[in-house]
């Protein structure tokens, strides 16, 4: 059975988390939001916001890609690109849609 988007954020999480030695209160303290949410995202019982998954990524250094799953490299890009951008970009994204087909 494939991973769910969920499943795969919270892995994701965890791995990155424990690999920066941090404890999930100081990473929920780090990114502003309660142990008991991120707590909730680890263990794939709810999503997080797109504010809560710029700011776990920028926390533990590595692209929103990687925690969703979208590539396979953690990557840096949260150390150089500031994260109202990352933000701004991903609400421009959004609210672009296709244009039907036929």
């Amino acid at each position: 059975m494939p991973r769910t988007l969920r499943q795969t954020v919270g892995e994701r999480l965890v791995l990155l988390r424990r690999r920066r030695g941090l404890t999930r209160p100081e990473l929920a303290h780090l990114s502003k939001m309660g142990i008991t949410t991120l707590n909730r995202i680890e263990n794939a019982h709810n999503s997080p916001s797109i504010e809560k998954l710029v700011a776990l990524a920028k926390e533990l250094r590595c692209s929103a890609d990687y925690l969703l799953g979208l590539s396979d490299d953690p990557g840096t890009d949260s150390e150089q690109v500031p994260a109202q951008a990352v933000l701004v970009k991903t609400k421009r994204l959004r609210t672009h849609r296709a244009a039907p087909v036929g």
